[in-house]
């Protein structure tokens, strides 16, 4: 409905006339009331991006263009907005989908825990850690479709750099048994043929090594409020 008056504000930023149509057609998408002008430095950013960018990133830059042109989000719109959406695949985008419908994530560590028994104070047993070994690190319920979770840590590690979300685990360590929550339940039980697997691997390696519990650290990921404000702007 407003797509040629979105061209005529694209088009003074547009090295490619290909890419203006584009665009131009996508933002329209998004657009329900009459557009404004968007910041030229949005806009130009976008436009010259674009002329590399995919399918997928060229659907996050015209969602930002779009909120950049319209009242009610441009005030949302972050000019690092622009650096964000071409560093996300189509994974780091499910999962901030994901994250977005949820409010929050749980996540857990998995532990190789020997320990050795002392008696305390009053002649009570007080546990001693000997050594811990992590033998799987973020694990989530979050899965892609091909079951490849190291893709999954790879989509974590980097919304941590682009600080779109935190993870916050608790400091103690509990033990299987003791977790009650059903998040942790389940994220144990997709990975408990991993967990064991690399356990087995893990005491072939050190064979020294004798015994050992399977411990999980827990905790959960949430959004940042950078975050927050980018899936408001620039999710598809």
């Amino acid at each position: 409905m407003f797509e040629q008056q979105i061209i005529e504000y694209l088009r003074p930023y547009s090295p490619n006339d290909g890419v203006l149509q584009t665009i131009s057609a996508l933002v329209a998408q998004h657009i329900t009331e009459e557009p404004c002008q968007p910041p030229s430095n949005i806009a130009g950013s976008v436009l010259h991006r674009c002329i590399w960018a995919d399918e997928v990133t060229c659907s996050g830059y015209a969602k930002l263009l779009a909120a950049s042109m319209t009242k009610e989000t441009r005030d949302l719109v972050h000019p690092a907005f622009v650096s964000i959406v071409g560093q996300l695949d189509s994974l780091d985008l499910e999962f901030l989908r994901t994250l977005r419908d949820r409010v929050t994530m749980g996540i857990a560590n998995c532990y190789l825990c020997k320990t050795k028994k002392e008696g305390g104070f009053a002649s009570r047993q007080v546990e001693i850690k000997s050594s811990v070994v992590k033998v799987i690190s973020r694990m989530t319920d979050f899965l892609p479709a091909d079951g490849d979770y190291a893709r999954v840590q790879a989509a974590i590690d980097n919304l941590i750099r682009l600080q779109l979300i935190e993870v916050h685990m608790r400091s103690e360590r509990e033990e299987l048994t003791q977790i009650q929550n059903d998040i942790y339940e389940t994220i144990y039980l997709l990975f408990e043929q991993v967990i064991n697997q690399t356990v087995d691997e893990f005491r072939e390696r050190f064979p020294k090594y004798h015994g050992g519990q399977i411990r999980l650290s827990t905790g959960n990921i949430m959004l940042t409020v950078l975050g927050g404000r980018f899936i408001r702007v620039c999710l598809p």
